[in-house]
């Protein structure tokens, strides 16, 4: 009898535990949402618990929006900055399936300055993986004269020309001091966040701002 107890008792606790896991996260995702809703209202702009994938247009073409599946766009709230249209999210998708699934989320900030045209490009942080993949001749922007910001960051985009020419040297000796920074752009469109990083609704103004700053500096290439 007891060997049959233990068994029976064991599935009931664990699940009990995945209930109350369960139960917690949504508990903590109710808070996470009436925060950055406040927070939305605190700069007098709108907000969206949830919201499309199209919801800014041809967020398709960029690199973050491509990856994995199960896209959701969560906490979504969207106005003007500084007279810049902008808005910041959390963006989920999961990659692999089965015992091999990884679920990435992270804050993303958007804007979208008029004066803003740059060529399409993806700055990652540079990891070992990628220094063994560009072995191979996957592509990477370097600058031999920026030798700490091509160890920190992988630069890629089809017009190389045009990338370096954005990335003059003031451009690149800004990002040597924001490591981990990670940006989508093309046109006028800028998109940044760091992987697998939620930021507190308090960072958002201050995430913006960062965003602001180095569509300025991207102005004057």
């Amino acid at each position: 009898m007891w060997t049959l107890l233990f068994p029976i008792g064991f599935f009931v606790f664990f699940v009990a535990l995945v209930v109350v896991i369960l139960v917690y996260n949504n508990k903590k995702e109710r808070e996470r949402t009436q925060a950055m809703q406040a927070m939305a209202a605190r700069l007098g702009w709108s907000f969206a618990a949830e919201a499309p994938m199209n919801t800014i247009a041809g967020m398709e073409q960029y690199a973050l929006f491509s990856e994995g599946h199960s896209r959701q766009i969560r906490n979504f709230m969207y106005g003007l900055a500084s007279g810049v249209k902008a808005a910041a999210f959390d963006y989920k998708y999961v990659t692999g399936s089965g015992k091999h699934q990884s679920t990435h989320i992270q804050t993303v900030v958007y804007v979208e300055p008029a004066k803003l045209n740059v060529p399409p490009f993806a700055l990652r942080p540079e990891s070992f993986v990628h220094r063994v993949l560009t072995a191979f001749g996957y592509q990477d922007i370097d600058f031999g004269q920026r030798p700490e910001f091509s160890r920190q960051f992988i630069l890629r985009g089809q017009n190389e020309l045009a990338i370096r020419q954005t990335f003059n040297d003031r451009v690149l000796s800004f990002f040597e001091s924001y490591q981990g920074t990670c940006i989508d752009a093309a046109g006028n469109q800028l998109f940044l966040f760091r992987g697998g990083y939620r930021c507190q609704p308090q960072e958002i103004e201050g995430l913006v701002g960062l965003a602001l700053q180095i569509t300025k500096l991207l102005e004057q290439y």
